[in-house]
């Protein structure tokens, strides 16, 4: 199937946006700005855009390009993204995408607990049993912790963010 300049393109498919080349260069601009992954397509008689270093997040294809192409395509691009995501690694290196954080032991257990359910509140408990498991701590200990873990996971994209009188959750920031 030859989805050559065909209207129905979708603007997003899979979390990837499709561009079409030159017709929407601000767009393409912000999301190289947000780091969103894309791919391009590029009319047939236009040159691709050029870029002063690699984009691992940007694809590009000429038009006509047919369906498996454009999936191969959305599939690499999907392996990006998923690097994007932060990971928690070996000896307490947080990574995200060319960003690594090392991080104490403490944080590196609290980092987990809080990965493990980004979006979800966790408790003191929780958090107490994740990052002291010997039980050798007290609420100024939880609260002191976790007020270096924000400042450290922030540029990894990760932010963490008190729930008064319930405990702190994860937001995980696009790339």
């Amino acid at each position: 199937m030859d989805v050559a300049r065909a209207p129905d393109v979708p603007a997003i498919v899979e979390g990837i946006a499709i561009e079409r080349w030159p017709e929407e260069p601000a767009r393409a601009a912000q999301l190289q700005r947000a780091r969103t992954p894309r791919l391009l397509l590029v009319a047939p008689n236009a040159t691709p855009p050029e870029t002063d270093e690699p984009d691992p997040f940007m694809d590009w294809v000429q038009e006509p390009v047919d369906e498996n192409t454009m999936h191969a395509r959305i599939v690499a691009l999907l392996g990006t993204a998923s690097i994007a995501k932060p990971i928690l690694g070996d000896h307490g290196v947080l990574w995200r995408g060319e960003t690594w954080i090392a991080l104490s032991p403490i944080e590196e257990r609290l980092t987990a607990a809080l990965l493990a359910r980004p979006g979800r509140v966790l408790g003191r408990a929780r958090l107490e049993q994740a990052g002291w498991p010997d039980g050798l701590t007290n609420d100024r200990a939880i609260d002191a912790s976790i007020t270096r873990l924000r400042k450290r996971v922030a540029p990894a994209g990760v932010r963490i963010h008190a729930v008064r009188g319930h405990g702190y959750l994860a937001e995980i920031q696009p790339v």
